[in-house]
């Protein structure tokens, strides 16, 4: 009959080899990866996304009864003559 101290030893390097096929088909698996996409760096591939977005503003003009000249209906005065906005 076998003791459990004949059996440890195989017992041990199966599960070594077993361990080590894993890590190395990993490995394999991410090295592909990487190798797949020639045109990407690493960096690329863990730069964060940025989205764009169109802030479209609606600029107003209004027309000073003073000097005729057009400016911004966010101003109280007129910026080319000082006349007050009459509206």
């Amino acid at each position: 009959m076998l003791s459990p101290f004949d059996v440890f030893p195989s017992m041990f390097f199966a599960v070594f080899i077993i361990v080590l096929v894993v890590v190395a088909l990993t490995v394999a698996i991410n090295f592909y990866r990487i190798i797949r996409r020639p045109g990407q760096s690493l960096s690329e591939e863990t730069a964060p996304i940025v989205k764009e977005r169109e802030i479209i503003r609606e600029i107003v003009k209004i027309r000073c009864p003073y000097c005729n000249n057009l400016y911004d209906e966010k101003y109280d005065k007129c910026p080319y003559c000082g006349g007050k906005r009459t509206s």
